[in-house]
Parts: structure tokens; C-alpha cells; sequence
């Protein structure tokens, strides 16, 4: 079973991922209102991760803000879709699986969180609940943005 400081460096990583992703989707797209999209979610996913990683120094660990090889990976794909079709409009459906991604990570951790809920604080858990939600309302938005550019 991962620790605490595991479980939430993971989603940490994965928010710091999001930041960058959505920073190349926003250069692409900058545009189109999908730009400014972008840039209002990665702003989002940036103050998760900045809220998360107060609470891994609560718990003693320094959090990670370099991300992982996902960076690289979203970065591509982003920039493939994009020249492929050279339309803002398609790097959307990429967007929306990665906050489906994001939100399973959400899942997931709060599943560990569950689990082993007496090696968390109350503020983890609260802070965990909240940021889903708002995870939630991105898909929302993308969802919004994808009917209005039909």
C-alpha cells in the first residue's frame, strides 16, 4: 500500500503535467477562444498543484514540480494533432481525455485516501474532494466549447 506522501506526490505529478500540456495547448490555440480555455485551465491544475504540494510539506516531502516524461508525451500529441489538422478545434478531444485522465487520478486517490484514511489529514481528504469538483466542471467547460464549435 503507498504512503500518503506516495499517493499524493503521484497526483502532484500528474497536476504538473497538466500545467504543461495545457501551456503548449494554449501557444496552439492562442487563436481561438480554446487558447484562452487552455490558459483558464491551466491555471486551475497550476493551484492544485500549488495546494497539494502544501500538503505534501505538511506531511514532510518535498513536492516534485519538474513532472514526469507525461509532459513530453502530451506535448507531442498536442503538436501532432495540431499539424495534422492545423485546426484549434482538434486538439479538444485530446483536452478532454486528459481531464478524464486527471479526474480517474482524482478517483484513484481518493480510493487510496480511503483506504488507509487514518494516515491522512482531514484538509487532504477536503482538499482532494474540492479540486475533483472543480476537475469535473473542466469537462464541463471543454464539453460547452466542443458543442458551441460544432
Amino acid at each position: 500500500m503507498p504512503t500518503p506522501v506516495e499517493t499524493l506526490s503521484a497526483l502532484h505529478t500528474t497536476l504538473v503535467d497538466a500545467v504543461k500540456g495545457y501551456e503548449e495547448a494554449a501557444k496552439l490555440a492562442k487563436r481561438d477562444a480554446l487558447g484562452g480555455l487552455s490558459a483558464e485551465i491551466k491555471r486551475v491544475h497550476m493551484n492544485h498543484a500549488h495546494e497539494l504540494a502544501g500538503r505534501l510539506l505538511e506531511h514532510g516531502e518535498r513536492p516534485d514540480a519538474d513532472g514526469s516524461y507525461m509532459t513530453l508525451v502530451h506535448k507531442l500529441s498536442l503538436r501532432a494533432r495540431f499539424i495534422v489538422t492545423a485546426d484549434e478545434k482538434s486538439l479538444l478531444p485530446a483536452l478532454r481525455d486528459g481531464e478524464k485522465r486527471i479526474l480517474e487520478r482524482y478517483d484513484d486517490t481518493l480510493r487510496e485516501v480511503e483506504i488507509a484514511r487514518e494516515a491522512y489529514a482531514e484538509a487532504d481528504l477536503d482538499l482532494l474532494r474540492r479540486q475533483r469538483e472543480t476537475v469535473i466542471e473542466n469537462i464541463a467547460k471543454l464539453d460547452t466549447h466542443a458543442e458551441q464549435a460544432a
